[in-house]
């Protein structure tokens, strides 16, 4: 798969076989791939100001300051990357890319088991275990999926007419909007914390610019 940075949502799969005899071992799913994805993009002018639904009338004082603005939206939907369960190498090939023995189906509960070492046990890990010893493990490439990312970004700008064609833009924009947490990849190595999500990214960002247009 090639050396790729990864972070936050995804993390990525070992650049090594984990048997260098057995390439269909290492056939799944790449770690960056989001089966589900939707983003879109709306523009909405409100109906308040001189010469629109509401306030067409309105005096031209007010109307400088209380018509004329935008709101943009900026929707992000993906469903979660897939994750690669690894271990020890028990193969006594100093395998660079060991991974676990999967022994049943993934179990996956989401945020709807709070851990009580903090945060969600995203999935079970009583699925997997460690190789017998001389073994490489029988768990694929990317058998289970982390958290995915559901956001919407927020804009709202009006301009300001100065001179001739001239504009002043003030504009404020909201980065997660409703501060939806944006969960990062569970941890996938054999152990006490095996599918613990713990940690999260992308708090509400709020910032406002001035822009003039000449």
């Amino acid at each position: 798969i090639g050396y790729y940075g990864a972070g936050g949502q995804a993390a990525p799969t070992s650049a090594y076989w984990q048997n260098l005899y057995d390439k269909r071992a290492e056939w799944g799913n790449c770690y960056y791939n989001a089966e589900h994805i939707f983003s879109g993009y709306v523009t909405y002018d409100l109906p308040f100001g001189r010469n629109r639904t509401f306030g067409k009338n309105m005096n031209r004082f007010v109307d400088a300051f209380a018509g004329g603005w935008q709101v943009n939206a900026i929707p992000s939907f993906h469903s979660g990357f897939p994750l690669t369960i690894t271990a020890n190498d028990a193969s006594g090939t100093n395998s660079r890319g060991a991974r676990a023995n999967c022994n049943s189906s993934p179990i996956v509960y989401g945020t709807g088991n709070n851990s009580p070492l903090g945060g969600y046990q995203w999935f079970s890990p009583s699925p997997y275990s460690q190789p017998l010893a001389g073994t490489f493990g029988n768990c694929g490439v990317g058998t289970v999926n982390g958290p995915g990312l559901h956001v919407v970004d927020l804009s709202v700008s009006k301009l300001f007419s100065t001179f001739e064609k001239q504009n002043l833009e003030v504009r404020g924009e909201f980065i997660n909007v409703s501060n939806t947490p944006i969960l990062n990849a569970p941890n996938r190595g054999l152990g006490s914390n095996l599918g613990l999500v713990n940690s999260s990214q992308g708090a509400r960002n709020i910032q406002i610019g001035l822009k003039y247009n000449f």
